[in-house]
């Protein structure tokens, strides 16, 4: 499970540095007339730096696996995986029992709603620190991953995006069962 999960966090930090790039194109696009003008070039060269030392030093805090934006956006998005498999398994115990929870837990002046969203965050918070985070294993798992032939990585590839959409349709689909306790 541990691998399994460690190689959809990597190619969902795959996708947030493509995502990255893409962006930084079109910004790189927009704003490209501002690296025309002379005095912010020479501006830039009085303090040893430059727009394209700028760049290199944005894309560093975006794509590091240690600290970046894509690895944050890369954390986030398989909490969120794990909270959609939360919900849909909530939404089939509710189908199953026949009665809808919801009234119950979000009705007004109830406390039970915090202890909801708690038990919906933490779970997920402590299963990516255990298979991701801590001890940085995910960083041990990158570096495998990035040696590995690319057919394999592609194949790795797919099941993960097998793996996501399963989980998205799961969630979806639970709504489907829940419509039938309303």
């Amino acid at each position: 499970m541990e691998r399994i999960w460690n190689y959809i966090h990597y190619f969902i930090f795959q996708l947030e540095i493509k995502a990255t790039y893409f962006f930084r194109t079109i910004l790189n696009f927009i704003f490209s007339p501002i690296t025309k003008i002379k005095v912010f070039k020479k501006g830039l060269e009085k303090r040893n730096s430059s727009f394209k030392h700028i760049d290199d030093i944005a894309l560093n805090l975006s794509n590091n696996p240690l600290y970046g934006k894509s690895i944050a956006f890369a954390g986030i998005h398989t909490g969120g995986l794990i909270i959609l498999i939360e919900y849909g398994l909530f939404n089939i115990l509710q189908t199953i029992l026949g009665k809808t929870f919801m009234q119950f837990v979000w009705g007004s002046g109830n406390s039970y709603k915090w202890i909801f969203i708690i038990g919906l965050l933490a779970i997920p918070w402590i299963i990516n620190e255990k298979l991701l985070f801590k001890n940085d294993k995910y960083l041990k798992y990158f570096d495998e991953f990035d040696k590995e032939p690319k057919e394999v990585r592609r194949k790795w590839a797919w099941i993960s995006f097998g793996i996501i959409i399963g989980i998205i349709t799961f969630f979806v689909l639970s709504f489907v069962l829940l419509s039938r306790v309303y």
